[in-house]
């Protein structure tokens, strides 16, 4: 339900979202969504009724700033290219960010994902085996979360009524 006077996109005293509560939305975000993959992927694997999922710490960090990203990619794009073409901009991100962050962590032995068991790996940073989720789960970020956080709204004791 919109208020009357609310712009989308601004909270209610007219100032856009900052931006580390929206690295914090993203990161738990991507948080949250692999440990759900993870937790499922235990079942398919291992027939594990337990669900146990699994992540790490740095997901935060790598989600929240690709969030950021994509968002800022959302914006150049949204008006220009088609929603499929969006998705294809997207994925190229995902991997290659991907790869970057993997590739630092590694430098440290800090890497948490290791795809080298898949045929399709790029030095075990990236799979293209994921290809296709993370095309989809990227279109769902941008439908189901970026488009929706301006319309978060932030209540300070200054816009209390």
């Amino acid at each position: 339900m919109r208020r009357a006077g609310h712009v989308p996109g601004r909270t209610l005293a007219g100032m856009p979202l900052p931006w580390w509560i929206k690295l914090h939305i993203y990161g738990l975000h991507g948080l949250f969504i692999e440990v759900i993959f993870t937790a499922g992927w235990e079942y398919v694997v291992n027939k594990n009724w337990k669900l146990p999922g699994c992540s790490s710490v740095w997901s935060l960090a790598i989600y929240g700033i690709s969030g950021l990203v994509m968002e800022y990619m959302h914006i150049c794009m949204k008006r220009r290219a088609p929603l499929l073409l969006r998705g294809l901009a997207y994925l190229l991100w995902v991997y290659m960010w991907e790869y970057t962050t993997g590739s630092l962590l590694s430098m440290f032995h800090a890497c948490p994902w290791n795809y080298s068991q898949f045929d399709y790996n790029v030095h075990g940073l990236i799979t293209f085996e994921y290809a296709p989720l993370w095309y989809i789960v990227s279109l769902v970020m941008e439908k189901c979360v970026i488009t929706q956080l301006p319309s978060l709204i932030k209540v300070d004791e200054k816009t209390k009524h």
